[in-house]
């Protein structure tokens, strides 16, 4: 039986550092299929919370939930996974700044709650301004997220990584 060693903290680094710039160029490619259906949510969100009687916009908000949906979920999984304690063990983020990514990815985890078991399509009027309102709200926060990850997060890590 061979004897097996540990691999050295260099390797695991580097192991790390091709996961992170891997997720890097696949958080990238993610934002850039957001931007319609984030317009599309807000859009119908905002005339859904006040006019939810609108057949349209509800067809328009479900199309852009359903579209919104698994790539949120992949992309708060992705970061939560492999970017946060990667951020956190690196000396390039301050914990003030990995602190403010999870308060944001808790507040849209919460919006995304509100609406999982909504029809915008099916459900009644009750049900639809509300879940208008939350999808416009997350919608302009997760807009608001990727435009902050663009300018701040993906620059200094590509630094990190490349530079």
């Amino acid at each position: 039986m061979k004897n097996q060693s540990k691999p050295s903290a260099k390797q695991v680094v580097k192991k790390s550092d091709s996961k992170i710039k891997h997720l890097t160029r696949e958080l990238t490619r993610e934002d850039l299929k957001l931007g319609m259906p984030l317009l599309d949510a807000a859009v119908a969100g905002a005339i859904l919370g006040f006019r939810p009687t609108d057949a349209e916009m509800r067809r328009q908000a479900e199309l852009a939930w359903e579209t919104i949906r698994p790539q949120l979920s992949q992309h708060l999984l992705s970061e939560e996974d492999t970017l946060l304690p990667w951020a956190e063990g690196s000396k390039r983020f301050s914990a003030q700044a990995v602190k403010r990514i999870k308060a944001r990815h808790h507040e849209l985890k919460s919006l995304a709650r509100n609406l999982n078991d909504v029809s915008f399509e099916e459900d009644k009027d009750e049900v639809v301004a509300p879940a208008g309102r939350a999808l416009c709200m997350l919608a302009v926060k997760l807009d608001d997220l990727i435009d902050s990850e663009e300018m701040r997060l993906l620059p200094a890590l590509r630094k990190a990584l490349f530079g």
